[in-house]
């Protein structure tokens, strides 16, 4: 069986950094589980969180695990950006039961919040949903996340659905938030 692991989307240089977006691959099991452990202890707006505060290798390999079967089955994709080695940010496109659109889900440690690393990832996640031969891409994001909902709606993502007071959560400064379903329609890919 061929795969797609390892293969690298993008390369560029970031506040000193060598910065690279691409697929992952077994190898990556341990930087991936930290990846995961910081994101829960950065308290990421997002739920459910993908690890919880014990997280090990078998929590990681679990949600990894199911990252490089979806690529293998071509039916998502999952993209991890690099600074100098280290994972610092993952995007994966996930199936659904919608024919043309797929789920696109983002996430990026606190220190690597600018907007060139999302706007790269979410560009590359994008291209990877037009090779999937979809036409769109879906999301959420928390109201409460406003740099996640301003890069969204800056890259031409729009409301769909609005869900008042739908997320409960101790990582909501008020405790209740909007959960917000955003949109892209995509162009196929020029042949």
């Amino acid at each position: 069986m061929v795969t797609d692991e390892g293969r690298v989307v993008e390369e560029w240089r970031q506040e000193g950094k060598s910065m690279v977006i691409r697929t992952p691959r077994w190898s990556d099991l341990e930087g991936y589980t930290a990846l995961q452990k910081a994101l829960y202890d950065e308290k990421v707006m997002v739920g459910p969180r993908n690890a919880p505060p014990d997280a090990n290798l078998r929590t990681g390999g679990d949600l990894l695990g199911k990252r490089l079967t979806n690529m293998a089955s071509r039916v998502g994709v999952s993209l991890l950006a690099e600074a100098d080695g280290r994972i610092v940010a993952e995007g994966t496109l996930t199936p659904t039961d919608g024919d043309g659109f797929i789920m696109l889900n983002l996430l990026i440690l606190k220190d690597y919040h600018t907007e060139e690393t999302g706007r790269r990832l979410m560009r590359a996640l994008e291209e990877e949903t037009r090779r999937l031969g979809k036409r769109r891409t879906c999301l959420t994001v928390w109201s409460a996340n406003t740099p996640a909902y301003t890069l969204y709606t800056s890259l031409g993502y729009r409301d769909i659905v609005r869900l008042p007071d739908w997320v409960r959560s101790d990582l909501v400064p008020e405790g209740v938030c909007d959960l917000v379903w955003m949109m892209k329609d995509l162009r196929p890919l020029e042949r």
